[in-house]
Order: structure tokens, then C-alpha cells, then sequence
């Protein structure tokens, strides 16, 4: 039997008083910081992960303006570099669209003009059904779902749509108009939905006639390597002789600061929050030395029984242990509830409101992904924060003096 292990359950069994109300608290405090720390850090995965899979596949990855040349040439030496998952053309192109309401009154929002082949690669952009009614010259479009809501159409409607182009005539110089029908609604939850409009690849060059750009979007295998793809891409035009021809943009030049952003939030939080964690440990300090006084006297009893100075230390040490073992393990347990339950509650509350609580960030739903490593990495920081603290407070158990104890027993 375990002796040290058996004495510190002993201290730890509930009985009432002060001690047990501290026991309690401190295992409380350690379980409620690992809890909030798991919580925050699976969010900022969460929006981590909503960044590079919902909105990073549905804006160019990377993509190649060529001025006055037909890239059909050298495109397919570039489809063929690694890291290059798929390559199409494209024509983007931003745009005023209007929408006359019943009042009087117009709606107007800004958006952006993507025009698509709808016999390529559309991934993340259009689903296969809704690409296959795309005609030339028909100028049917999709909206984004909130682009939709703020002007105020559905599927069936028509929009007015100016693009900055401008059309001489005998009156004078006017920019470009056509009226456009909504032929269905795109929703992928993100920043996106209020701002795009996608059209058959023909009918935005027709709106942009006067352009001589021809774009080429090119969809990559890990989005997080664009840089190296990029360099790829360089050497390839330059190997063909057009790198002067083409000016070559990536996500990182919209959203990059976005996503470093993120990343250094998530490592200041981690810091930031483990403090806390640290705060909770260390009041096992408190919680082991009122334990120490309060048993003084049944200290001194085993060490003139002939418990000796290093297992008296290794009682508290399991005494602490169990304490914190235990609160850790409940902190686990709730916080990974806690991200089960979170998401769900966010849009809960969003239906109260009629609006998303999230409206101000790039997705409209709390994103929460749980990753094994930050599990493990908030289990270990905080085992070893309190594993300080016990051994800081333990040594407090040698310093007693059995016979100044007895003395006044």
C-alpha cells in the first residue's frame, strides 16, 4: 500500500469545514481557467479554419492578369506545376448594383462582378446545378445571400447593375448599365455572401468590353503554401518570356493581415490565459498550507511514528496532486462541452435578436474547432503550473517540528 497516497485521500475526503470548502475551490479554479483556455483557443481555431475553408476557396487563391496576350499558350504548363490543384479563366470586375423599391426610393450596394466558365473548375464558387444555367448572353446571375437581403430581391428578380465603364455616346459619356436576373442565391455563411455576384465568364467581358485583361485563377492544393506556389508560377513565366505581360496577385494581399491577425490572437490569448491558469494553480499553495496547519498536529503524530521528512512532502505532493488532477480532468471535460454547446447557443441567440451576433467578423456563426494538440498542450501547462505550486508548498510539510507541536497538544 501506498502509504503518502492513502494519507492524502484521507485529508481530501469531504467533512465539512473550511478545508473542504478550500479543496473545492481550488479544484474549481484550476477546472474553470483549463475550461475558458480550451474554449478560447478552439475558437480561434475556429475562425482559423473558417478563413482558410470557407472563404479562402471561394476567392482567388491566386491569380494571373495578363494585359493584351492570350495566355492559352503557357497555361497549361502552369496547371501542370505542383501545388496547382486547377486553373480557369476568370474576369472580375467591380460593380454598383441598383434596385428600384417600391417607395421610390433605390437600393443600391457595391459588389463583386466574378464572371466564370462554367465548363471549368468552379470549386467553392458555384455548385455543378447552379453552374450549368449560366448562359452566354443571357446575363443571368448569382447573388450572395446578404447582398440578396440588402437589396431586397429573390430568385426571378431583376437588377440593375453599373459597371465602371464607360459608354460615348451623342449625349455624352455614360457608364455601362444591364439589367441583370437573379437566377438563385449563393450562402456560405461568410463576408462573401454580401458582396458577390457571379456571371458567365462571356457576359462580364461583354460588360467590361473596353478591357484587354485576361485573367487566369488558379486554385492551389494547400492554400497556406501560396508562397511557395507563387515562386513556382514566377520561374514558369519567366521561362516562357511573359513574366513582363502578367502581374500576378494572391489571397494574401486581401486577407493575409487577416490571418496573421488570428494566428498572433491565438498566441497572445494562449499567453494571457494561462496566466489565469497560473493564478488557479497557485492558489493550491493556499489551499496546502492551510491543510498543513490545520493538520499539524496529526504531522507531528507520523513523524514520531517514524514518517520521515521526504514522505511527509510526498503526502501534500499527492494531496495537491489528487486536487489538481482532478480539477484539470473536469476542466478538460467542461471545456470540450463547452465548444459542443457554443455554437449551437450563438444562433440560438442570433434567431432571438433576428440578427447574427457575429455580424461584425468574416463568418456569421462561432466557428469552433477542438484540436487534440491545444487539448494535450492545456493539460501539460497547467500539470506543470500546479506541480510548482505543490512542490512549493509541500516543503512547507518538512519544516514542522513535532515536538514544539506536541508541546501544546
Amino acid at each position: 500500500m501506498n502509504l503518502p497516497r492513502f494519507i492524502a485521500a484521507r485529508f481530501i475526503r469531504p467533512g465539512g469545514g473550511f478545508l473542504s470548502f478550500l479543496t473545492f475551490a481550488a479544484a474549481s479554479g484550476i477546472a474553470l481557467a483549463v475550461a475558458v483556455l480550451l474554449l478560447v483557443l478552439s475558437v480561434a481555431n475556429g475562425f482559423e479554419q473558417a478563413l482558410r475553408e470557407d472563404v479562402l476557396p471561394a476567392v482567388p487563391q491566386l491569380t494571373l492578369d495578363v494585359q493584351g496576350a492570350d495566355p492559352a499558350a503557357w497555361a497549361p504548363a502552369l496547371a501542370a506545376l505542383p501545388g496547382v490543384a486547377a486553373l480557369a479563366p476568370t474576369h472580375e470586375l467591380g460593380a454598383l448594383a441598383l434596385k428600384a423599391r417600391g417607395d421610390g426610393t433605390t437600393a443600391s450596394r457595391p459588389v463583386n462582378l466574378l464572371g466564370v466558365d462554367p465548363s471549368g473548375p468552379l470549386r467553392g464558387v458555384l455548385p455543378p446545378e447552379a453552374a450549368a444555367r449560366l448562359a452566354p448572353g443571357s446575363f443571368g446571375v448569382f447573388l450572395g445571400q446578404g447582398l440578396a437581403k440588402g437589396l431586397g430581391v429573390g430568385p426571378g428578380d431583376r437588377v440593375t447593375v453599373v459597371v465602371p465603364t464607360l459608354r460615348v455616346t451623342l449625349a455624352g459619356a455614360f457608364p455601362v448599365q444591364r439589367r441583370v436576373a437573379v437566377l438563385g442565391l449563393l450562402e456560405t455563411g461568410t463576408l462573401l455572401d454580401g458582396e458577390v455576384m457571379v456571371a458567365h465568364l462571356d457576359d462580364v467581358r461583354a460588360l467590361d468590353r473596353r478591357s484587354q485583361m485576361r485573367s487566369l485563377r488558379l486554385w492551389l492544393d494547400d492554400v497556406l503554401a501560396v508562397g511557395a506556389v507563387r515562386a513556382a508560377v514566377d520561374e514558369a513565366l519567366e521561362t516562357a518570356g511573359v513574366r513582363e505581360q502578367v502581374r500576378v496577385s494572391d489571397w494574401r494581399q486581401r486577407y493575409g493581415g487577416l490571418f496573421e491577425a488570428i494566428t498572433v490572437q491565438k498566441k497572445m490569448l494562449f499567453l494571457v490565459l494561462t496566466l489565469l491558469v497560473a493564478m488557479a494553480a497557485f492558489n493550491l499553495i493556499a489551499m496546502l498550507l492551510m491543510v498543513i496547519r490545520q493538520q499539524a498536529g496529526p504531522i507531528a503524530m507520523l513523524s514520531t511514528l517514524g514518517l520521515a521528512g521526504r514522505q511527509l512532502r510526498a503526502v501534500f505532493c499527492w494531496h495537491g496532486g489528487l486536487v489538481a488532477g482532478g480539477g484539470i480532468g473536469v476542466g478538460v471535460v467542461l471545456g470540450l462541452g463547452l465548444c459542443v454547446l457554443a455554437p449551437p447557443f450563438v444562433a440560438w441567440l442570433s434567431s432571438l435578436r433576428e440578427a447574427p451576433l457575429m455580424a461584425a467578423y468574416f463568418v456569421d456563426y462561432l466557428p469552433v474547432a477542438v484540436a487534440p494538440g491545444d487539448v494535450l498542450a492545456v493539460a501539460l501547462v497547467a500539470s506543470a503550473l500546479a506541480a510548482l505550486a505543490i512542490g512549493l508548498a509541500a516543503r512547507r510539510a518538512e519544516a514542522v517540528q513535532p515536538q514544539e507541536v506536541l508541546r501544546h497538544e
